[in-house]
């Protein structure tokens, strides 16, 4: 405002800031109070006081209550609302949303003239677009007319919203800790150096040995401590008292338990607290006992007494080891030593080896491996590769071998002194063999599938449809395979509601242990009719690699007719009793029949959970025989074989190739839903840029476009996510279309709260929606849900290779990221997968 313009307002008006000047422009000519220069003397004379006054400030004048208000209350207004509308407006226009609060207030001050303080009152006010609330500390009191009436109220008024805020959460982070040093299980004292009054928690009394209801005095504290540690913490406490390392007080000793005679090794930790003068006027802390950590010390200590002892040992292990072992040191990756069994997978000797750069020795892994020892630098933890591959030369030939290893950081605060060890086994015999495996599970799903026995396998607590028979789907179910794929049993039957079955299959995920009954009564709804049957079944848990239960396998034999047989035997006469005796026999034998082929599928099962056991052991040995003695017919014999008997080594050398990679995807299936790795941020443009790499070459062959957003970060595995999107990204170049450029576009979008409940996604979750389309030759329709399935292909092995797991897999892991995977083709269009990932 100019000096001019503050001249030209009422004198009364004058110094009193923005409000000043907004009243002072408002249009009074048709308000009851008319212009200001009219006003009464005593509302010009508390309009001026209240204007210049730096507390806040509200002034209620008249029978109508016209409302005013000071610069130091504007703020209490927000940004966005009553300002400045509400300047000589009634109070019951204005403040509508509390009216009912404040006019009982407003009216019991100008009637008896008393004033009224209230102190951190919530009372919510509609301003910044919203009815937020808002604590106050208050006080009305009256304002005198001219005519020495009381004609208004003022309030004078403080927003404590903060302070009050503040104060909850002071109360719950008390109670936080108070919580805290209950669960963390430990003892608290506190002592008053100048009353000599000692305090401790129930826990720490417990430990002493005393009542809970009795006081401690210092002396019974000290007396519990063990004679030999006494003096040493009396002279600690002493030291803390007197302002020793800032009164820190930190030390380790054993006391008594004067009850029971339970000796525990404890670690007091406190400190001395001191007035101006330094004075101690307080020392508390907290006695953690530590008795299992000392023991485990002296472990420890003795341990490392048998180091010195066991190290040559250790050396001569490495030598002899039958796994191989190399040392590693510093950024370089300089050999410093490797065994026999190493230089014998590598075939070199030592001086080839020893003092040389591992990429200069072999420059064509650095791309594969570096990742891996980049991450070994970063996490100083253990990094594990599995079935690498790396050409070796042997008998004068490049062989492909594989091998599984450990990378482990030895005895390095810096890079340049870390020395790293690499423990490596060949696993090409194991390799080899899962391709001939995964042939051979193809055929074991389709004797299942086949079975004339009507089978099905759900997955999960929720029970979600994985497998069904065809005996199961036409005899039982009267369902078409795409009607339930995947879906909840309660959802395809909800007349199982209220029946048995729903809870019993749930307690077989629940316990592990498998459940069976005979001629128990099921009622379905086969296409809108209501079917009873009675059957005899046999429910057996699905394990997981760790042991864990992650489904249920059913068999299910109809049993009605032997059931209403017994029914009409049971009310048949005495005159047919050498009927009722040859049917029943007949039943008997159909019955044990029948236990005999629940026994026989009991075995099977059995036999089925220990595949997985077998297929990452037992079958290496005859795949590496196979391997190795066709490798040898072919060296030593191959000159003497036909063009054909050469064409059948080759058929079983590539057999034998495809049942090793089955073996590898069944167990990279088995684990994609593990919960025991850690969750974290993971940025999928690093993830992307990585196997771009890892597959330039494949995409330089292929004259490939890859195409991709800015992505996300979200909340994952970080291997597991990199699975996820190296298979779709070689999905995509292994079914390209024949002499025409394979185009790839990873595309992201914000996921709207429609899809994530269409998809039954967590809804207290953000997702990203990330989608891989491709211009390849796609899969036909009404394959989108049965391609995640193990083992299913929309086109021949023999053109395109895989195993059929690779789809399964991404599934797996999608679901264990509590996201899901939507795709979607027309033979000849390319395909599209869309994922949805939390992102929080």
């Amino acid at each position: 405002m100019t000096h001019t313009e503050h001249d030209m307002l009422p004198s009364f008006l004058q110094g009193g800031g923005e409000m000043a000047t907004l009243i002072a422009a408002k249009d009074w000519t048709t308000h009851k109070l008319g212009k200001p220069e009219t006003w009464p003397l005593s509302l010009k004379i508390s309009l001026s006081n209240m204007l210049k006054s730096a507390f806040p400030k509200f002034i209620w004048w008249e029978s109508d209550l016209y409302c005013f208000y000071n610069d130091a209350y504007r703020p209490s207004l927000g940004t966005e609302g009553k300002h400045p509308s509400i300047i000589g407006e009634k109070a019951k226009n204005a403040w509508p949303e509390i009216w009912h609060t404040i006019e009982p207030m407003i009216r019991e001050v100008l009637s008896t003239g008393n004033p009224i303080f209230r102190e951190n009152q919530l009372i919510p006010i509609n301003r910044n677009g919203r009815i937020e609330n808002v604590y106050w500390t208050f006080s009305y009191s009256a304002l005198m007319g001219d005519d020495e009436k009381i004609n208004g109220v003022l309030v004078t008024c403080s927003e404590t919203t903060n302070a009050v805020l503040n104060l909850k959460r002071l109360e719950e982070s008390e109670d936080l800790l108070k919580f805290s040093v209950d669960a963390a299980e430990l003892g608290t004292w506190d002592y008053n150096p100048k009353t000599h009054k000692f305090q401790g928690n129930k826990r720490l009394k417990d430990w002493f040995g005393i009542s809970n209801k009795m006081e401690i005095d210092l002396p019974i504290a000290l007396n519990a401590i063990l004679p030999q540690d006494r003096q040493r913490v009396e002279s600690k406490i002493q030291k803390a008292l007197n302002g020793e390392n800032d009164g820190k007080y930190d030390v380790v000793y054993s006391i008594e338990n004067k009850t029971t005679k339970e000796i525990k090794i404890v670690r007091a930790l406190g400190r001395s607290w001191f007035n101006e003068a330094g004075e101690a006027y307080r020392f508390n802390g907290i006695l953690q006992d530590v008795t299992e950590q000392e023991k485990a010390a002296e472990q420890l200590r003795y341990a490392n007494l048998q180091i010195k002892t066991e190290k040559e040992r250790f050396e001569n292990i490495v030598r002899n080891a039958p796994t191989g072992i190399a040392m590693f040191k510093g950024p370089q990756l300089v050999v410093e030593m490797a065994n026999p069994t190493f230089l014998n997978f590598i075939n070199k000797k030592p001086h080839q080896l020893v003092g040389k750069k591992l990429y200069s020795l072999f420059p064509g892994i650095e791309e594969r491996v570096s990742p891996l020892f980049n991450e070994l630098f970063k996490s100083r933890e253990s990094v594990r590769g599995k079935e690498f591959l790396m050409p070796v030369k042997r008998n004068g030939k490049i062989e492909q071998a594989y091998f599984n290893f450990i990378l482990h950081p030895i005895n390095g605060e810096s890079d340049d002194l870390l020395e790293i060890m690499l423990i490596t086994n060949e696993v090409t015999d194991y390799v080899v063999a899962q391709n001939d495996l995964k042939e051979k599970e193809t055929q074991f799903k389709n004797l299942v599938l086949q079975s004339p026995v009507a089978k099905a396998i759900f997955r999960g607590s929720d029970l979600r449809i994985e497998m069904a028979n065809n005996k199961m789907l036409s005899h039982f179910w009267g369902k078409a395979w795409k009607e339930i794929a995947g879906k909840r049993l309660i959802d395809v039957f909800p007349e199982l509601e209220g029946q048995k079955y729903i809870e019993i299959l749930k307690d077989v995920i629940r316990t592990g242990k498998s459940t069976r009954d005979y001629n128990s009564q099921a009622i379905v709804n086969i296409n809108g009719q209501q079917n009873t049957f009675y059957v005899n079944y046999v429910y057996l848990p699905l394990r997981e690699i760790d042991g864990s239960v992650s489904g249920v396998m059913i068999t299910v034999t109809d049993v009605s007719n032997e059931y209403y047989a017994r029914q009409k035997l049971i009310h048949f006469s005495k005159e047919l009793e050498n009927q009722v005796e040859q049917r029943t026999h007949l039943l008997n034998k159909a019955n044990a029949d029948l236990e005999k082929s629940i026994k026989q599928l009991e075995k099977a099962n059995d036999e089925l959970e220990s595949f997985a056991y077998v297929s990452s052991h037992d079958l290496q040995e005859p795949l590496r025989k196979i391997q190795m003695f066709t490798s040898r017919i072919m060296e030593r014999e191959g000159d003497s074989l036909s063009d054909k008997g050469k064409g059948y080594f080759h058929k079983i050398t590539e057999s034998a190739k495809r049942m090793r990679s089955l073996i590898d995807d069944l167990l990279a299936f088995s684990r994609a839903d593990d919960n025991s790795f850690k969750f974290e941020a993971v940025d999928l443009n690093t993830i992307l840029n990585q196997i771009i790499e890892d597959r330039s070459e494949y995409i330089d062959i292929k004259k490939a476009e890859v195409k991709y957003d800015r992505l996300p970060i979200v909340i994952g595995v970080p291997f597991q996510l990199r699975q996820v999107f190296d298979n779709l990204i070689g999905n995509s170049l292994k079914f390209s279309k024949e002499n025409e450029i394979p185009k790839i576009q990873v595309s992201y979008f914000k996921c709207s709260s429609r899809e994530i409940n269409k998809l039954e996604l967590n809804r207290n979750l953000s997702y990203a929606k990330i989608q891989v389309t491709d211009n390849g030759i796609g899969f036909p329709s009404g394959m989108e849900n049965k391609i995640f399935e193990v083992f299913q292909r929309s086109h021949h092995k023999t053109k395109y290779g895989g195993t059929g797991i690779g789809l399964a897999i991404v599934k797996k892991i999608v679901l264990a990221h509590n996201g899901a995977i939507v795709a979607s083709s027309k033979v000849g269009n390319g395909a599209s997968f869309t994922l949805y990932l939390p992102m929080e």
